[in-house]
């Protein structure tokens, strides 16, 4: 590029960019509508009451373990779910679980200690010690349970009996698994609705077809509206982030350039996107049916809003693939664990495979009037 189109694309980027921040209705479903969600989300989070979370590993194969097991289940204030010990161990870390239960391999054995006396059998509990209240109360109410399961058992000695540990963990609560799915959600949305309903005003109004006569190059100018919605969108998600972590406690564990990096990744894919829908579109009433055959199964089925693990297998695998699926998880794993980009590579690489795709189908669909 020689230094008049570099001069040329640049006043091109800075006009462009003049432009979207005097539009009072596009930063106001940019910056504030995405806020909004945030700010309501973590308000809910915060105010709503909700069961006791259970993670139980029975390790143990005896009727006792499963006896327990099942009366852990029986209680209404808990909600129970029945995982291997690692995975318990991991959603513990992330805030998912209030308490972690698990039946040693030993338990419901018979055995003596010192002194011939019969010894209990143990559960073992372990809690976030960063966040110990519902952890402590869901322990006070299996102390109850285990305390019931005694009487009925025997008049003998305590035969179940808890040991309970609190665990160091990152702290993590849903605005952490939130505010990550609203970034991807609002940077899809920027990408394909800003590009698609920009341009296709400007075909409908013959303004792209004035500007493709004028000695401004045409590809200066569309590279200069995708450079300002990319400036936009770092803008949105240092903007958001900042107010996630100040107001509501998100934790960004791994690196804020990593961070950005992989968003400004994702609003790249979804320009492309935009771009298709602005070229296949007649008109702006054709544009938002097109765009929201795009985003409306995302938007529900990518995690934004709600982990996929309930969905069913046939149904995880097809979402897997998703564009918008690869850019929350990114996201999601550098804020919550700490991820850097070289373990990122299945969804850097989903992303970039769906930016080339979009970007050859978009120079294939745009038309200028």
């Amino acid at each position: 590029m020689n230094q008049r189109a570099f001069k040329s694309l640049w006043s091109l980027t800075v006009a462009s960019t003049k432009m979207y921040f005097r539009n009072r209705t596009a930063l106001f479903f940019t910056l504030f509508l995405p806020l909004a969600f945030v700010g309501i989300f973590g308000l809910l989070n915060q105010s709503g009451a909700s069961k006791l979370t259970l993670d139980v590993t029975n390790n143990s194969k005896t009727q006792l373990g499963t006896a327990v097991l099942k009366s852990i289940k029986g209680v209404d204030a808990f909600r129970v779910k029945e995982v291997p010990q690692s995975e318990g161990a991991t959603e513990l870390n992330k805030g998912k679980v209030d308490l972690q239960v698990v039946i040693p391999e030993d338990f419901g054995r018979v055995g003596f200690g010192p002194g011939g006396r019969l010894q209990a059998s143990q559960l073992k509990t372990f809690y976030n010690k960063a966040k110990p209240q519902n952890g402590q109360t869901a322990n006070l109410i299996l102390g109850q349970v285990v305390a019931g399961f005694n009487a009925e058992l025997s008049k003998t000695p305590q035969v179940v009996s808890i040991s309970s540990e609190g665990v160091q963990t990152n702290n993590l609560g849903t605005i952490d698994f939130l505010l990550p799915g609203i970034l991807a959600m609002s940077i899809m949305q920027l990408g394909i609705f800003s590009v698609a309903f920009a341009f296709v005003s400007l075909k409908s109004t013959g303004a792209l077809r004035r500007i493709k006569a004028t000695p401004t190059h045409p590809i200066n100018f569309v590279i200069a509206q995708g450079i300002t919605r990319l400036i936009v969108g770092v803008m949105q998600v240092g903007l958001l982030t900042f107010l996630g972590i100040w107001l509501l406690g998100f934790h960004l564990l791994g690196n804020i350039f990593e961070f950005m990096l992989v968003a400004s990744l994702g609003t790249i894919v979804f320009l492309a996107f935009g771009f298709t829908v602005a070229g296949w579109a007649k008109d702006e009433n054709s544009a938002a049916p097109i765009a929201n055959i795009f985003t409306f199964p995302m938007l529900f089925l990518s995690g934004v809003f709600f982990p996929r693990d309930g969905f069913p297998d046939w149904l995880r695998h097809i979402t897997d693939f998703f564009p918008l699926t690869y850019l929350a998880d990114a996201l999601r794993s550098i804020a919550n664990e700490g991820a850097h980009l070289t373990q990122l590579g299945p969804e850097l690489l989903g992303l970039s495979v769906w930016g080339i795709v979009m970007f050859a189908v978009a120079v294939r669909v745009f038309r200028w009037e």
